[in-house]
Order: structure tokens, then C-alpha cells, then sequence
């Protein structure tokens, strides 16, 4: 199928990425790792020094610890050439607990970094990002995004201690966002293209 015919069809209409098979074929796979690097940096918007330019795929495994809490497999773990840990997970139905549950994977993942022994400055940024096939918060903004913030002057922590990062975004904006970014995928070493494709494929 040449490009120019790809260009006018839906990502819907090649694949179901509400199913766990498809979603971690496109994001999950070596062989799309250019797909998953464009769409993490249009959903972060990382530019210039910030870009993501390398990812490994990190196995991230938890177990039932509490009632009713089955052994999970986190959908879709990556570590950047940074170190920073990102967390993609495509959410079916809202069980009203989705603050909760984000907060409390989000959290075994950050600890996860460290080792017996090792001091708190070791721990790096840790994002989260919920792909929702509902809608969880009622706000004209497509694209919700969550850090840690002082009550009255909403001034955010500094750098080295800004390691929280949640992002909510609805399904059919990341179908879009896909679609783009599988038509214009390119060599992560080619620079100029890469910064081409980050602004093709904005979520903005």
C-alpha cells in the first residue's frame, strides 16, 4: 500500500489498538521502536536538548499484594537514553478508581530505580501515560497533564525534584497521532527529519 493512499486511512480502519495484542505490536516491538520514540516525544513534547532519542523496552511485573489485586504486567515500559522511566497504559472502562490506580502504579514503578542501600538522590523522573477509551475528567483540554505543584503560588518543583508526570488523553486523539506518526516514521539518527516529524505529529 503506497503512502499517499495510507495518508487517508484512519488508523481504525488498519487496527484496533484497544487490543492488548495490536496496542504492544505498534508501541511495545523493536521492530516499531522509531513509531513509539515519535509518539513519546509529540505526547511530551520534547524538542531540541529534551528530544527522546533512544528507548529499551523494560519488563515490569507486580503481584498481588493486596485483595482482589491480581498479578499485572505494566502495558508498556521504556527507558530513555536518560534513565527516565515511561509508563504507556490504554485504559478500557473507568472503574472510578483511575486517580488512584495511576498514582499507585506510578509509584512502584519510581521505586522500583532503587536498590537496597541506595540513596534518594538516585531516583529520575518517572511519567505515566493513560490512554482512555472514556472520559475521566470534563475539561475542553483533549490532553490533561498532572505534576507536583505548591498550593498558593502553583509554582512547580525544581528541576531535579520535578520526578512526577501523569498524562490522560483520550484514545481517538492518540488513533490520530499514530496515523501521522506511522506514515512519517524515519531513521532516529537523521536529526533534521526527526524534528520534522516531532511538529508533523504534535498533538497541538
Amino acid at each position: 500500500m503506497n503512502k499517499k493512499l495510507l495518508k487517508r486511512i484512519e488508523i481504525h480502519e488498519l487496527m484496533d489498538l484497544k487490543i492488548d495484542y495490536a496496542f504492544k505490536q505498534l508501541f511495545g516491538s523493536e521492530k516499531n521502536k522509531e513509531i513509539t520514540v515519535v509518539f513519546l516525544n509529540a505526547i511530551l513534547q520534547r524538542t531540541g536538548r529534551d528530544t527522546i532519542k533512544e528507548i529499551m523496552f523494560v519488563n515490569q511485573e507486580y503481584g498481588g499484594q493486596y485483595e482482589d489485586d491480581k498479578q499485572s504486567r505494566l502495558d508498556i515500559v521504556v527507558r530513555t537514553q536518560s534513565d527516565h522511566l515511561i509508563n504507556v497504559e490504554m485504559q478500557l472502562s473507568n472503574q472510578n478508581d483511575m486517580m488512584k490506580r495511576t498514582v499507585y502504579y506510578w509509584s512502584l514503578l519510581f521505586t522500583s530505580q532503587l536498590q537496597r542501600s541506595q540513596g534518594y538522590h538516585r531516583l529520575l523522573p518517572t511519567i505515566t501515560i493513560n490512554i482512555c477509551d472514556f472520559t475521566l475528567f470534563e475539561t475542553p483540554h483533549y490532553h490533561s497533564t498532572y505534576h507536583l505543584y505548591e498550593d498558593t503560588t502553583m509554582e512547580r518543583l525544581s528541576y531535579d525534584d520535578d520526578v512526577l508526570e501523569i498524562h490522560f488523553i483520550p484514545h481517538v486523539t492518540v488513533s490520530t497521532l499514530v496515523t501521522r506518526a506511522t506514515v512519517r516514521k524515519c531513521p532516529i539518527g537523521s536529526t533534521n527529519t526527526q524534528q520534522k516529524t516531532l511538529s508533523e505529529v504534535s498533538l497541538y
